[in-house]
């Protein structure tokens, strides 16, 4: 049989990182050394513990089986099985026809990639869609049937849960650190077990001693059978010694050892993850910095060119019909050139604009189908090496104290059977479901998009307000001035007709609403409609108004939560435990109130809809905790342009998001 036949590989991919083949348990032999005379694999690739079928030529078929022990004998492989119907034993040649492997599940699927499981009434789709635009947008979805979740469920790996690499890194960790424990619970039981040894053997000498020197029991029976009773405790304590040595030099030194070179390998993986963390916030900043970059310019030519026209009106920029006494000041550090120069100066602001957007977009392409996979490989190859290992030495525990403690075999079989039950597969696909179940499937990136006012062109013209009607990069006081006089609404019209529209076309049950990005032609057009002064919808994808939603909020001048609360947000995250929710409600309160009134009506609606959304996560896979995901970058900006300060806080702004919508969710629950 081929020795590698249950290796999966992929195309482009180092197949170092992946696979979960027998040859795992000779890498860690390594650690720990071979077995003395029975091993864990055999050399044609049997393994202790594995599920395999044995044919029955009396029965005329195939019966289930699992290996109990492998054996040499005459330099032939022998294999010990036991039915799992009857327990009854058998003795099978390695070489022989009569025992095979089960099936192996089917490989899974590589993120990013066209795949697709299916059986009679199942299955699964893993996808990349990718527009011929300006820049490359690419979504990660997974489809799931009716009853795709047993298939789905046996093909499950850490690149589908590369958004939660944290919490990946803390299953590695937390998995490492239980291969220390159990290596010193072995360490500190054989250290104990050798002075208790030391202990009684002291005693029995000293009895000895004493009734050498008054020996007065005349009865030769009586005394040979004391006799014989010493050489029996004394040969059990030399078998205990031998057990204790055993047990420190095949399984405590060598796990120490595993645990010491895994744990220099996952600091290693900790620190390219963190690398390409800081990359990537590198080049988010970039963005920003030129962002504001630009719009300070902008300002400034229009300032010129606003003074300039006062002048060949005979007037001064002061006037207080257009400026106020702040914004002259303003004015005047900020206008060192003339207007042509200032013009100059912004188009070539707005040129390294678009630069760093597109290479903040190659940067996040190759953070998210490239690194990411790969530190998420890496973590998975190091958690099967521990899982392999610590199923290794337990059942090396488990043969060592066979051989030392005959009556406790019962005890012994229970937990061979226990250890049966153990494989990276299984142990791997738990851990990874629970994180899908708790924080979704991975969401998809959302492209940097060019957001300024006006274009290149526009601004070597002398163009640079773009649309003064626009919704967007408007502050909620001017979207309201807006629309006085043609609505009665406490909150601008974009908001309500959006969230209707949501509602309308039945996003409330859509999968994945506002996680899945809209077409890019699709929310310019209706952008544009609003744009016109148009705000009816007539759309019928209930993505298009979400993702438009999304786009206004991250586009307000200023945002929801003012900048100066940023800090105090921050805080409340950081203190807020998930153990009392009646406290943390009263404390989203308490902030909520000193946001403005027109802030706080905004935040009512969207955090009303928020609710109804996870009130039906069974059906939309949108929790609180996803949808917080969604919203925090519009909710809250930190000032900060420190790199590494940014990715900190990231998490905290998304808790706070969902403390946010878990307390304000539902109507009149604001002041």
């Amino acid at each position: 049989m081929d020795a590698n036949e249950d290796l999966v590989e992929y195309d482009e991919v180092d197949p170092s990182l992946v696979g979960a083949g027998a040859g795992e348990l000779d890498e860690l032999e390594e650690f720990g050394g071979p077995y003395d005379n029975n091993t864990l694999v055999s050399a044609h690739n049997w393994q202790v513990g594995q599920e395999v079928e044995v044919y029955s030529r009396s029965k005329d078929r195939w019966i289930a089986a699992t290996i109990r022990k492998i054996m040499t004998e005459n330099g032939q492989d022998w294999i010990q099985v036991y039915y799992k119907n009857s327990s009854q034993m058998k003795d099978v040649r390695a070489d022989s026809d009569d025992i095979r492997r089960l099936k192996a599940p089917p490989p899974p699927p590589l993120p990013g990639s066209k795949s697709h499981l299916s059986g009679p009434s199942t299955q699964i789709a893993i996808t990349r869609q990718t527009s011929d635009g300006k820049s490359l947008h690419t979504q990660r979805e997974t489809v799931f049937s009716k009853d795709a979740k047993e298939n789905y469920a046996q093909t499950l790996d850490f690149t589908q849960i590369l958004h939660k690499v944290g919490a990946i890194s803390r299953q590695v960790e937390g998995g490492l650190y239980l291969i220390k424990r159990v290596a010193s619970v072995v360490h500190r039981i054989a250290a104990a077990e050798q002075q208790h040894v030391m202990a009684c053997k002291k005693v029995l000498d000293q009895e000895k001693q004493k009734l050498k020197d008054k020996m007065m029991d005349e009865m030769t029976r009586c005394v040979d059978a004391w006799d014989s009773t010493e050489r029996y405790l004394r040969g059990n304590m030399d078998k205990q010694e031998e057990l204790a040595k055993n047990m420190e030099q095949k399984i405590s030194n060598p796990m120490m050892q595993f645990y010491t070179d895994a744990e220099l390998k996952r600091k290693a993986i900790l620190k390219d993850e963190k690398k390409y963390g800081v990359e990537m916030n590198r080049a988010k900043v970039g963005v920003q910095k030129n962002l504001r970059n630009c719009q300070k310019l902008i300002k400034s030519c229009l300032l010129a060119k606003a003074e300039q026209e006062e002048k060949k009106k005979g007037g001064s920029i002061g006037k207080k019909k257009k400026f106020g006494a702040g914004m002259l000041k303003w004015a005047k550090n900020m206008m060192r050139g003339s207007l042509s120069e200032l013009q100059n100066q912004a188009a070539t602001a707005a040129k390294n604009y678009a630069a760093s957007i597109e290479f903040a977009n190659e940067r996040q392409h190759q953070y998210y189908d490239k690194e990411l996979p790969l530190i998420c490989k890496q973590f998975e190859m190091l958690e099967r090496s521990r899982i392999n290992a610590l199923h290794k030495y337990l059942h090396m525990l488990n043969e060592i104290s066979r051989a030392h403690a005959e009556p406790v075999m019962k005890f012994i079989e229970d937990h061979k059977r226990l250890l049966s039950e153990m494989s990276p597969d299984k142990d791997i696909t738990d851990f990874t479901a629970h994180t899908i179940r708790m924080y979704g499937p991975v969401p998809p990136m959302e492209p940097y998009t060019y957001q300024l006012p006006c274009t290149q062109k526009d601004i070597k013209a002398g163009r640079f307000q773009g649309n003064p009607n626009s919704f967007f990069y408007a502050t909620l006081e001017h979207c309201m001035d807006m629309q006085k006089g043609k609505y009665d609404l406490d909150v601008p019209i974009i908001v309500v007709n959006l969230i209707k529209a949501i509602q309308d076309l039945g996003g409330m049950t859509v999968e994945g609403i506002f996680r899945l990005s809209a077409k890019k032609e699709d929310l310019v057009r209706l952008r544009a409609q609003f744009d016109k002064g148009d705000v009816e919808v007539r759309e019928t994808s209930p993505h298009v108004p979400a993702g438009l939603l999304k786009q206004w909020l991250r586009e307000l001048a200023e945002p929801l939560i003012p900048t100066e609360l940023y800090e105090e947000a921050i805080k409340i995250a950081k203190s807020i435990k998930d153990e009392d929710p009646k406290l943390t409600k009263s404390v989203i309160d308490g902030f909520v109130t000193q946001l403005p009134a027109l802030n706080q009506k905004v935040l009512e609606h969207i955090c009303t809809l928020a609710g109804k959304i996870a009130d039906l996560s069974s059906v939309n896979k949108m929790t609180y905790s996803n949808l917080a995901i969604v919203f925090a970058p519009g909710f809250l900006r930190n000032p900060s342009e420190d790199p590494a300060e940014m990715l900190e806080n990231s998490k905290y702004e998304t808790a706070f998001t969902n403390h946010l919508l878990q307390a304000v969710a539902g109507p009149g629950r604001i002041a």
